[in-house]
């Protein structure tokens, strides 16, 4: 480790103290999905001095992504999103150990793509099929993994809380991820918890207008930076917790 890098995070040593900086730095994480919410989580870790990262994410940058999305710019416009914030993050640490995965998470290559899975993930995909086999995957695995719900069409990142995905209400991604886990994997039912924590939001989405939805102009729903962000960063901050808590590390 370089003086640059003590220097450019003694921040995170004042806060975290030398141990738990230690901790961070020896960590590996991985992030799944890197959007409107994967995006925010990823940086946090990167500027919170884990020494290691790795992106997963099949999409490319589009434009419209520009209201939530924190590598979205006119000139990163069709790149792919895990290239445009390696290339960042190494910018902001030099150091830092980046792995990339251009492609989705399907149950016929989960278990080769993540055959060296780290401890500790955040899951921030947004489709419900892929949600459900990435964390039925995760909790075999044992990992130390936190799951983003659906964000969109909310304003207010107040509403914002984490708990176990059993009793997350009022959020309908939640509710269809519970379902499923249930139903197609045998997780607990009767509200006994599932053990797995959840970033979620019980506020009601907002829906665009009917007509200009209709048309096309518009989405079923946007999305507020603030709130995406917010669910962002406080995946970021349950898993660093979790990093400087552990005591194999």
């Amino acid at each position: 480790m370089s003086c640059e890098i003590k220097k450019s995070f003694r921040g995170i040593r004042a806060v975290y103290g030398e141990e738990g900086f230690q901790k961070l730095q020896k960590a590996h994480v991985l992030v799944i999905g890197v959007g409107g919410i994967g995006s925010w989580l990823a940086e946090s870790l990167c500027r919170s001095a884990i020494g290691s990262l790795t992106l997963i994410d099949s999409d490319t940058i589009e434009l419209t992504n520009s209201n939530r999305q924190l590598h979205t710019a006119t000139s990163t416009d069709g790149l792919y999103k895990v290239d445009v914030l390696a290339k960042r993050f190494l910018d902001i640490n030099p150091e830092l150990k980046i792995d990339v995965l251009r492609e989705k998470l399907t149950p016929e290559n989960i278990s080769e793509k993540l055959k060296n899975c780290p401890k500790f993930v955040a899951e921030a995909i947004d489709d419900i099929d892929a949600k459900a086999y990435v964390d039925d995957f995760l909790y075999k695995r044992k990992a130390s993994f936190i799951v983003a719900g659906g964000a969109g069409g909310r304003r207010d990142p107040r509403k914002l809380d984490i708990a176990d995905l059993a009793l997350a209400k009022g959020n309908s991604l939640i509710s269809r991820l519970r379902t499923i886990l249930r139903k197609q994997y045998g997780y607990p039912k009767g509200g006994l918890k599932m053990n797995i924590p959840c970033v979620f939001t019980s506020e009601k989405p907002v829906y665009s207008d009917k007509e200009a939805y209709l048309s096309g102009d518009l989405p079923a729903f946007g999305a507020s930076m603030p709130v995406t962000a917010s669910a962002g960063l406080m995946m970021a901050s349950w898993i660093i917790e979790k990093i400087v808590a552990d005591p194999e590390i």
